[in-house]
């Protein structure tokens, strides 16, 4: 019995699709039952205990024994497992962000919103440097003192930056604030 089991094995290990068959009958169902333990739903469960097959069957070159083919196989399949349930989690994370978009003012909104985001970025990015620079701390929120400061101007050349900028952003972007406001945005 021992050493037909060792026929067998080496069999297998020297590509004999007839044994590779008879331990995909011996394994199979019992793999099944264990990816419904672990995933808690059927829907996989073939594609799944399928797959670890196809891996083991490239694998056989490393497998030592038949017991070690189990337990390869196993391991196979539970991996497999904690992969689809990670993948269905993010899966589900994602289809909650889209849900929770959509009750909050819709995808389209979003994308529209993030539309109108780039093209004032892309905007305030041709400004001259100094109104550029003076646009984007005051963006961080910083008073018409700090941004001197930092800068090493005069508070009225900040206003007078900021002023400029405020004109010309105006001027190039006043077609995009009377959509954003058919819009709803």
């Amino acid at each position: 019995m021992v050493e037909e089991k060792e026929d067998r094995f080496t069999l297998f290990k020297q590509g004999d699709e007839r044994i590779f068959r008879q331990y995909y009958e011996k394994y199979y169902h019992a793999l099944c039952l264990w990816v419904v333990r672990i995933i808690k739903e059927e829907t996989r469960m073939h594609d799944i205990v399928q797959e670890a097959f196809i891996v083991l069957w490239n694998s056989r070159m490393i497998i030592e024994s038949e017991l070690h083919l189990k337990m390869f196989l196993y391991q196979v399949v539970r991996n497999r497992c904690f992969n689809y349930l990670k993948s269905k989690r993010v899966e589900e994370k994602y289809i909650q962000e889209y849900l929770q978009m959509e009750e909050e003012g819709g995808f389209e909104d979003t994308v529209i919103e993030e539309e109108v985001h780039r093209i004032v970025a892309q905007e305030i990015e041709k400004l001259p440097e100094e109104q550029r620079k003076v646009v984007y701390f005051h963006m961080e929120g910083k008073n018409n003192f700090e941004i001197a400061e930092i800068m090493q101007i005069s508070v009225n050349t900040v206003k007078t930056h900021k002023a400029r900028a405020r004109k010309t952003l105006k001027n190039k972007l006043d077609n995009l604030f009377i959509i954003t406001v058919l819009l709803g945005l």
